[in-house]
């Protein structure tokens, strides 16, 4: 009885020490890719941005401090001379399965320049992954806050919902901005 029991603190003091030194080369791992992968997402947020305005010289960080809770980022993009192209905000909503992330560019007119799917990842690609296609997109671009003649995708209405409930968060937050001055 007695050598079962060192047998066991024995089996739990070998994987104790293998969860610490897995942990630990986890740790040196990720401090040496953590700046890596930081940079590979705000590269691809700025060519996201570069694609809804492709004009803008660059993109000054707006506050969301006073935006809807679902937009995770908002900028307004400028050309060389300063003058305002446009609004970007990107919105998280509640699709069928998950979270959809949406990028919305709004010009000052208050009419969407363009609309991005960044993420409906979460989604049934046959049907809710179909508001990533242009197809659905483009049918967004000019429109105002009205919505007016968006259609949504037959048999995914839930993503398609949300994905315009972001849209229209996204109108929310340029009203905010407009505002703000």
């Amino acid at each position: 009885m007695r050598e079962q029991k060192k047998d066991i603190v024995k089996s739990i003091v070998v994987l104790v020490v293998i969860c610490l030194v897995t942990s630990a080369a986890l740790a040196i791992v990720n401090s040496f890719t953590a700046p890596v992968s930081a940079a590979n997402r705000a590269a691809r947020e700025e060519a996201a941005r570069r694609a809804v305005i492709q004009d803008a010289a660059q993109f000054e960080k707006l506050d969301s401090g006073n935006l809807p809770e679902t937009v995770v980022s908002a900028y307004r993009g400028l050309d060389a001379g300063g003058k305002t192209l446009g609004y970007i905000f990107t919105v998280e909503g509640k699709g069928f399965d998950g979270t959809i992330q949406v990028m919305c560019a709004i010009g000052p007119d208050g009419n969407i320049l363009r609309c991005q799917t960044l993420d409906v990842s979460s989604e049934t690609k046959t049907l809710g992954g179909k508001t990533a296609n242009p197809e659905y997109t483009d049918q967004y671009t000019g429109k105002n806050s009205s919505l007016d003649g968006v259609n949504a995708v037959s048999g995914a209405t839930i993503t398609s919902t949300a994905y315009k409930n972001c849209v229209l968060d996204a109108f929310k937050a340029y009203d905010a901005v407009k505002e703000a001055g």
